[in-house]
C-alpha cells in the first residue's frame, strides 16, 4: 500500500479544520497564531511550536490551538506529543469529526490500529456525510486484516470518488490477497488503460492475470516488471512459470537458469523446473531435480506422484507404482494422485488394484468420461463384459463418442463369444447382433453370429452371415472353411428334402434301421455308450455321438433323454428331417417335455415353416409360463412372419421375464425399431 496516501492525509486532515473557532481566540492569541503559521511556512517548526505554545499561555482553551500544535508535534514525528494536544483539542470540541480524523492518522502511523479505527469509525458517526473517510476506515481495515470490511470501505468510497486512482489500486492489491483475482484482474486493468504512463503495478497486475489463465498478457506485465529489477528471483521465477504454461519450454528454461544462477539455494522452484522438464522428455534431469526438491520436503504429496508419472513415462513401472503409491500414502484425497494410479496399475496388468483405484477416482469424480472410460477397458481385461458394456452404453448415453462406440463393440463381440463356447446361443446372437448394429462392419460379430445361428440349427441365417464375414474379410481361412462347410450342409438338407419318401412313415422306418443296428461283440452297457456319446459331442464329433446314442437307446427305446440328445445332435448336423423325428419321439413319450417343444420349434424356424414353429413356442409357454427364451422366440417367429404387432405383443412379454439389464437394452432397441416401422 502507498505510504505517501497516509501522510497526505495528516496534512489534508489539519488544513480543514472549521474556522469558526477563530472567533474564540484573543487578539493576542491569534496574532501569535498568524505568526507561528509564518514558522511552519519557512519549516521552522521548533519556533512555530514555542510560539504556539505562547498562545495557549494567552488563550489556554482554544481547540484551534491545540489543533494546530498537534499537527506541528506530528511533522516533527513527535505523536505522542501531537496525540496528547489532539486530546486536549477533543476536549474542547468532542464533536468534531476532523480532531478524531487528525488522531486517527497518527495513530495508523505508530502501528496502533485498534485505536486508530476507533478514532476513524467516531468520526464517522459524527460526520457521515464526509465520503473521504470511507478512504480512512479502509485502509485502517486494511492493516486490521479485516479484508471485507476494507473492500466495503474502498467501494464506499470510490462511488463518490470513483477517479481516485490510490484507492483503486489499493483494492486492487486487497482483491489479490484474498485471492478474488478476477475482480483485482478487472480493477488493475482499468488503471492500466487509463493511467498508462502513471501505473506501475506490472508485478501484481502480471500475478492476476497468470492467476485467471491469461499467461501471454501476465508475461507482458511482468517483462515490463523485469526492466527495473533485471535480477529479481521473483520476477525470473514468475516468467518461468509464465511461459511453462504458455508451452514456451525453451524460453521457460531459460528464465529458470536465471533463477538458479542468481540463488543456487533455491530449492521450493526446484519441483517446477522438475517438472518443466519431464514435460520436455528429460526425464534423467527431471529425476534429479525431483530428488533434490523432496530432500528439502520430504512431505510434498504431489512431488512423489509428479515423480511417478516420469518413471512410468520413462518405461519404469515398479519405480512409478512405489512413488504413486508413497504419494497416496500422504495425500489419499488427491484424485489425480488416484488416476495415475488407476492408470498405472492397468499398464502393469494388475486389473484388481487399477480398478480400485479407478473406483476410488470415480467417487470425487462420477460422470468423468474419461475414467468411466478406462474403469471400462479394465473389466473388459478381466473378462467382466457385461459391466463393462453397461459402462460404455452409460457413456453413449450421456454423449456420442466413437472410440466408446468402438470399445463397445469389442466387448460385446468378446461377451457373445463367451456365451458361444457356454452353448449359450441364444443370448450370443443378440450381443453379435447388437455389435454389428455399432458396427456393420465387423466380420468377426458376423462370423460369430454365424456360428451361434449354425448351431441352433438356422442355417440360411448362418450361411448369410459367413458370406457377409467373407467378404469383409476375405482372406480369412477360418472363415472361408466355416462358408464351405455350412453350404455342404444345405445343400445335403436339400438333396435329402427332395428324395422319394417311399413309406408313409419313412423317419420312423429311417430311424428304426438306425437303432436296430447289432451291438458289437464288446457288449458295451448303456451307460458306456452314453458316456462315449457324450464324450463325442463335446467334442463336436457329432457323427460317432449320433452312433453311440443309436446303440444306447437299444438298450432302452423308450428313453426320452437319449431321444431329446439324438433330436440335438441331428439338429447341430442340419438334419432337420430326422430331428424334427426324434423331438417328436420325445414328445410322444412324454407330451410336457418343454426342451422338446422349444427345439422343435428351433428347427422348423430354420424350415421357415412359421405355423408349426409357433404351435411350439406357445405350447412351451403354456407348459412353462415363466420360459423367457420361449416369448423371445415367439416374437422373433412372428416378426420372421411379418406379424409385427404379435411380436411386439410377446417382445413386450420377455421384457417383463428378462432381468439381465444389458439384454434388456438389446431387446429394448429391438421393439423401437418395430415399433417405427
Amino acid at each position: 500500500m502507498n505510504k505517501k496516501l497516509y501522510s497526505s492525509l495528516i496534512l489534508l486532515s489539519l488544513f480543514i479544520i472549521p474556522t469558526s473557532v477563530e472567533a474564540k481566540m484573543t487578539k493576542e492569541a491569534h496574532a501569535l497564531y498568524q505568526q507561528a503559521c509564518s514558522f511552519e511556512y519557512k519549516n521552522n517548526y521548533e519556533a512555530a511550536i514555542n510560539t504556539i505554545k505562547q498562545a495557549l499561555n494567552v488563550n489556554g482553551e482554544d481547540a484551534m490551538l491545540y489543533t494546530k500544535i498537534a499537527g506541528l508535534y506530528a511533522d516533527i514525528g513527535k505523536y505522542e506529543d501531537a496525540l496528547s494536544a489532539y486530546k486536549q483539542a477533543v476536549r474542547l470540541r468532542p464533536n468534531d469529526a476532523f480532531i478524531y480524523i487528525s488522531m486517527g492518522n497518527i495513530l495508523q502511523t505508530i502501528g496502533d490500529y485498534e485505536n486508530a479505527y476507533n478514532a476513524f469509525n467516531h468520526a464517522q458517526k459524527i460526520y457521515p456525510e464526509y465520503k473521504y473517510n470511507y478512504l480512512n476506515l479502509a485502509n485502517i481495515e486494511y492493516f486490521r486484516k479485516n479484508y471485507g470490511s476494507a473492500i466495503e470501505n474502498y467501494n464506499l468510497f470510490l462511488s463518490a470518488y470513483p477517479d481516485h486512482m490510490e484507492a483503486s489500486d489499493n483494492l486492487a492489491n486487497v482483491y489479490l490477497i484474498t485471492k478474488n483475482y478476477s475482480k483485482s484482474c478487472e480493477i488493475y486493468q482499468e488503471l492500466y488503460k487509463k493511467y498508462p504512463s502513471a501505473f506501475d503495478e506490472f508485478e501484481k497486475y502480471g500475478i492476476t492475470l497468470f492467476e485467471t489463465k491469461q499467461y501471454q498478457a501476465a508475461a507482458e506485465m511482468f517483462e515490463k516488471a523485469l526492466m527495473d529489477d533485471v535480477n529479481s528471483e521473483t520476477l525470473n521465477a514468475k516468467l518461468a512459470l509464465v511461459y511453462q504454461n504458455l508451452g514456451k519450454n525453451e524460453l521457460s528454461m531459460d528464465y529458470f537458469k536465471r533463477v538458479f544462477k542468481i540463488n543456487p539455494d533455491l530449492v521450493s522452484l526446484r519441483l517446477d523446473y522438475a517438472n518443466l522438464l519431464g514435460n520436455m522428455g528429460c526425464y534423467k534431469d527431471a529425476l534429479e531435480q525431483y530428488k533434490i526438491y523432496l530432500k528439502a520436503f520430504p512431505d510434498d504429496a504431489v512431488a512423489y506422484r509428479n515423480l511417478g508419472i516420469v518413471y512410468k513415462n520413462d518405461g519404469n513401472k515398479e519405480l512409478a507404482l512405489f512413488n504413486l503409491e508413497k504419494s497416496y500414502s500422504i495425500d489419499s484425497s488427491d484424485i489425480e494422485t488416484k488416476k495415475e494410479l488407476a492408470n498405472c496399475y492397468h499398464m502393469a496388468h494388475d486389473y484388481v488394484n487399477a480398478l480400485k483405484f479407478y473406483n476410488f477416482a470415480l467417487k470425487s469424480e462420477p460422470d468423468n468420461i474419461e475414467l468411466l472410460a478406462n474403469k471400462a477397458l479394465t473389466l473388459h481385461a478381466m473378462d467382466n463384459y457385461i459391466a463393462a458394456i453397461e459402462i460404455y452404453r452409460e457413456i453413449l448415453n450421456k454423449q456420442p463418442n466413437e472410440r466408446i462406440k468402438q470399445n463397445l463393440t469389442v466387448a460385446s463381440i468378446a461377451y457373445a463369444y463367451d456365451l458361444l463356447d457356454k452353448e449359450d446361443y441364444g443370448q450370443a446372437i443378440l450381443y453379435f447382433e447388437d455389435a454389428i448394429t455399432l458396427n456393420d462392419k465387423s466380420s468377426s460379430a458376423y462370423f460369430g453370429s454365424a456360428c451361434a445361428n449354425e448351431k441352433i440349427g438356422y442355417l440360411e441365417k448362418a450361411l448369410e452371415d459367413y458370406q457377409k464375414a467373407v467378404s469383409l474379410a476375405p482372406g480369412n481361412l477360418d472363415y472361408l472353411n466355416a462358408l464351405e462347410n455350412v453350404k455342404n450342409k444345405i445343400e445335403k438338407k436339400n438333396i435329402e428334402s427332395f428324395s422319394k419318401i417311399t413309406t408313409k412313415n419313412s423317419p420312423d422306418n429311417d430311424d428304426l434301421t438306425i437303432i436296430t443296428a447289432p451291438i458289437s461283440d464288446t457288449q458295451l452297457t448303456f451307460d458306456d455308450l452314453l458316456n462315449m456319446g457324450n464324450e463325442a459331442f463335446n467334442k463336436q464329433k457329432y457323427e460317432i455321438a449320433i452312433d453311440y446314442y443309436t446303440k444306447a437307446i437299444i438298450y432302452n427305446p423308450s428313453d426320452q433323454d437319449v431321444m431329446l440328445k439324438i433330436a440335438n445332435t441331428y439338429k447341430i448336423l442340419g438334419d432337420n428331417k430326422k430331428a424334427i423325428s426324434f423331438y417328436q419321439k420325445t414328445i410322444d413319450i412324454d407330451n410336457e417335455n418343454t426342451d422338446s417343444y422349444f427345439n422343435l420349434g428351433l428347427v422348423y424356424a430354420n424350415q421357415k415353416d412359421y405355423e408349426n414353429c409357433i404351435k411350439c413356442f406357445e405350447k412351451v409357454i403354456e407348459l412353462s409360463p415363466d420360459y423367457p427364451y420361449a416369448y423371445y422366440s415367439l416374437a422373433l417367429a412372428y416378426e420372421q412372419k411379418g406379424n409385427i404387432d404379435k411380436a411386439l405383443e410377446y417382445y413386450y412379454l420377455y421384457t417383463g421375464l428378462e432381468t439381465d439389464t444389458t439384454v434388456l437394452n438389446l431387446v429394448n432397441q429391438k421393439i423401437k425399431k418395430l415399433e417405427n416401422k
